[in-house]
């Protein structure tokens, strides 16, 4: 379960990179309305992931003991 609050963790930053790629592709919008929803979308992406890796971060505490 560690596991996985480190990848959600480390793929925050790069959310970007993937979602405006899949925004461009599958919007018909105009080029800035095309990059405004993809970095709407991995702002929204990245609380989650941000909130789920520290759910999981301090689910019985933080470190041993």
């Amino acid at each position: 379960m560690d596991t996985l609050g480190q990848i959600l963790w480390h793929a925050i930053p790069f959310t970007p990179l993937f979602t405006i790629p899949i925004i461009w592709k599958f919007s018909k919008q105009h080029k800035i309305i095309r990059v405004l929803i993809g970095l709407g979308l991995a702002c929204i992406i990245s609380f989650l992931c941000f909130h789920i890796s520290l759910a999981i971060c301090f689910r019985d505490g933080m470190g041993p003991g």
